[in-house]
């Protein structure tokens, strides 16, 4: 199979399918060179969107991916990219020394505090209204899940209690869907992060959201790299703990609604890790969660 027909890949010979991820575009390794996304949608103003906003942080960033081209092919919107080489962090980390897992965690972090530096339009929407209103939303859901279960009522009741958190927060580009899978691992070095279909304008700090669920079960050290990198190995400042902690009490809400709602093949495996992030914070009683906390003492 080839994409001759795409004018900006008349001159390309090898195409390789990749069947990895869960996202429902189609992507090609196009000459070891290109990523071909082809997506299930004709939406090529949203792809253009992701395009903007990716090649703005590849500007500071060359870790981040280039989009050369987004348009229709054949009733779908594609869009061609760099083809990162490395191996999926997910797989890889686990089999790497502890001082090497920190030294990716910490390539990681620089990277999202470049990615975290470039500010939303003045006239985007704001942060505090976005997400004041998705509580609102998920709150009913997530009590009639929660049921008698006094344990999950009292993470809806910390989130209502610390929405005044949000107020006047700003927003920056974000990733959106940060976690190990979406990081890519060579010759023992970070070489790029990866599936920016979610990448948006949001609270800087909200990009770790998915530590508790999906970062640290594959990696407490790693995790500790990322954020110690993203801090430029500076104490980590109060008012970063207590946003990270809202942010993950949101995630348990989201998530919950999500393997419930829509996903029930997950139910299972998102209450054990609800469970985990809640024993982390100790209900969210504590502000700095166990298993970074724990790294100070080594």
């Amino acid at each position: 199979m080839g994409f001759t027909d795409i004018p900006f890949l008349k001159n390309s010979s090898s195409y390789k399918l990749i069947n990895k991820g869960f996202s429902t575009d189609v992507k090609w390794c196009v000459d070891e060179k290109y990523l071909l996304r082809i997506s299930p949608t004709i939406d090529v103003k949203q792809l253009e969107e992701q395009a903007f906003l990716t090649n703005a942080v590849h500007a500071i960033d060359p870790r981040i991916p280039y989009v050369y081209e987004v348009a229709l092919h054949k009733g779908h919107a594609y869009m061609i990219l760099d083809y990162i080489a490395g191996e999926n962090g997910e797989i890889v980390l686990s089999t790497r020394s502890d001082a090497l897992q920190y030294k990716i965690g910490q390539q990681v972090g620089q990277t999202l505090r470049n990615m975290h530096s470039i500010p939303a339009p003045i006239d985007s929407p704001t942060w505090e209204e976005r997400w004041t209103r998705r509580v609102e939303l998920l709150s009913p859901r997530y009590e009639k899940i929660a049921g008698q279960n006094g344990r999950y009522l009292r993470v809806l009741s910390f989130v209502q209690g610390h929405l005044h958190l949000l107020k006047g927060r700003p927003s920056h580009i974000q990733h959106y869907d940060f976690h190990p899978g979406n990081i890519l691992i060579q010759d023992d070095q970070f070489t790029g992060l990866i599936d920016m279909q979610k990448i948006t304008y949001g609270d800087a700090v909200n990009e770790f959201y998915k530590m508790e669920y999906f970062n640290v079960p594959v990696s407490i050290t790693y995790s500790r790299g990322v954020l110690d990198g993203y801090h430029n190995n500076n104490p980590i400042p109060k008012n970063f703990w207590e946003l990270h902690r809202l942010y993950a009490a949101i995630h348990i809400l989201s998530a919950e609604v999500w393997s419930n709602e829509i996903a029930l093949n997950q139910q299972e495996k998102f209450k054990k890790y609800t469970v985990f992030t809640m024993d982390q914070f100790d209900d969210f009683k504590l502000l700095i969660p166990k298993w970074y906390a724990r790294g100070t003492d080594d």
